[in-house]
């Protein structure tokens, strides 16, 4: 197949599944034990690497370069995305299951109005969206592989 067929049957197949898809959640709920031991310990442990790699950028005096400076951010923001996507976790576990269910029988939940009656639904719903932090993230990790790739191309460090 040609370069440009692929590009059109990924591109159809993305649509497609878009199309078609069920509701999602944006913050994966997860049974116990694993839910409450390994994935939320394995956030504190993203978290705590991602903030030892952008302090070990800077004392080594990498994060001064620009496509360094990139990475160093993209660490700090994954270490905060995994925190914020923890205490997501947490609220999950402390919100009523109410808020979870639909007024009408076999409506799913996310076809009505949101039901906020205290402090704990508001951060639960507040805490829920927590992939804008990874989605940030990630475009800093590409600008500074990007950058990194330009440099090794024209044959700098």
């Amino acid at each position: 197949m040609l370069e440009g067929e692929m590009f059109v049957l990924a591109a159809l197949f993305i649509f497609l599944s878009f199309g078609w898809a069920d509701p999602a959640f944006a913050l994966q709920e997860h049974p116990p034990p694993e839910g409450l031991i390994a994935h939320q310990l394995a956030h504190l442990f993203f978290a705590g690497a991602m903030v030892v790699f952008a302090y070990r950028l800077r004392l080594s005096g990498l994060a001064e370069r620009p496509h360094w400076r990139y990475l160093k951010w993209a660490a700090y923001s994954l270490a905060f995305w995994n925190v914020w996507a923890l205490g997501g976790h947490i609220f999950t576990r402390l919100a009523a299951r109410e808020i979870f269910l639909s007024w009408q029988e076999g409506l799913h939940y996310c076809y009505r109005w949101l039901r906020i009656e205290g402090p704990l639904e508001f951060f639960y719903f507040v805490f829920k969206n927590d992939n804008v932090f990874a989605l940030a993230a990630f475009y800093l990790l590409y600008r500074g592989l990007s950058r990194l790739e330009a440099l090794l191309k024209e044959g700098g460090e």
